[in-house]
């Protein structure tokens, strides 16, 4: 019984983010929803709309896992404040916040090197070589955030080998 309704409410959470995702992609191809927000909030333009959309996603994403977060540390802890816990948790939720955005902002430039192609301008100038330094230099920092975040969760839980020495392996009567 228990595990029905478990099932039941992953089934209604995968069907409320496929309408959210469809309602998004709606609104995106909507030219009185662009016209609106272009009108109404200064210094959106809808060819930025890839790193708005993951800012956005970064905010509501970092506010979820401070909810959780303080939930389970606070409010579930019976009173006992676990204060290396919820540090722990703050910093990788920022860590993976941070590659967000990232990869946001790599999106982003993919995407302006993309118009900057389809243009019919030169292709070779140094706009292009700007443009291609931004996605590797993003490429970059996505990956270093990425690394911190594995190295946080290993100060976190403590390092354990993925390998066995090969040494360890044999059985001690093989030799």
């Amino acid at each position: 019984m228990a595990g029905d309704s478990l099932n039941d409410r992953r089934t209604k959470f995968w069907i409320g983010v496929i309408a959210i995702i469809i309602l998004l992609l709606f609104l995106y191809f909507y030219q009185p929803f662009e016209t609106y927000l272009t009108a109404h909030i200064p210094h959106i333009h809808f060819s930025n709309v890839v790193f708005w959309f993951a800012s956005l996603v970064g905010v509501v994403g970092y506010v979820i896992a401070q909810w959780q977060s303080f939930k389970t540390q606070i409010f579930r802890s019976g009173g006992e404040l676990r204060v290396d816990n919820l540090l722990f948790d703050t910093l990788q939720a920022s860590i993976l916040i941070a590659v967000i955005f990232a990869a946001g902002a790599t999106l982003q430039a993919v995407v302006m090197l993309g118009e900057h192609l389809v243009n019919r301008g030169p292709i070779i100038d140094p706009s292009f070589g700007g443009k291609l330094l931004a996605i590797v230099l993003l490429l970059i920092l996505a990956l270093l955030f990425c690394l911190l975040h594995y190295v946080v969760r290993a100060f976190r839980d403590g390092w354990t080998s993925r390998r066995t020495h090969p040494a360890s392996a044999r059985p001690s009567g093989a030799d």
